[in-house]
């Protein structure tokens, strides 16, 4: 996400954003990571990559964004290889407790026009 940042703000036509609450629970030292990818119009056709700003980072932990190719799991179109993006959160190690972190992903809505619509995620991790 970080390295996304400086093309989302230079030329980028923005459409209104919304924040998002999203929790996780993991356990000390577990990484947790989300994989990312868009499909254009249902087909298994890869409509672009995610542009992302951390907007406040952990204070117990590490929060990586970074570009990846992603193997779809689910029907229809389980075994295709997507252009995504993964995000990744480890803890501190030794810690437990409650940690934050707040970021924005910019889903395109129209790529060859650069547009993309924002949301606001901020994250609450639990590591017991």
């Amino acid at each position: 996400m970080r390295s996304f940042v400086v093309v989302a703000l230079l030329g980028a036509q923005v459409t209104a954003a919304h924040a998002d609450t999203l929790i996780y629970n993991i356990r000390a030292g577990e990484t947790k990571s989300e994989h990312l990818y868009l499909l254009t119009n249902g087909s298994c056709a890869s409509s672009g990559q995610y542009r992302s700003k951390v907007l406040k980072d952990p204070e117990r932990g590490k929060f990586v964004i970074r570009p990846d190719v992603i193997i779809a799991t689910d029907p229809p179109c389980k075994g295709h290889k997507f252009t995504g993006t993964t995000f990744s959160y480890t803890p501190q190690k030794g810690f437990r407790g409650t940690d934050h972190l707040s970021v924005s992903v910019g889903y395109p809505v129209n790529t060859s026009e650069m547009r993309y619509t924002y949301t606001t995620y901020d994250v609450t991790v639990n590591v017991r």
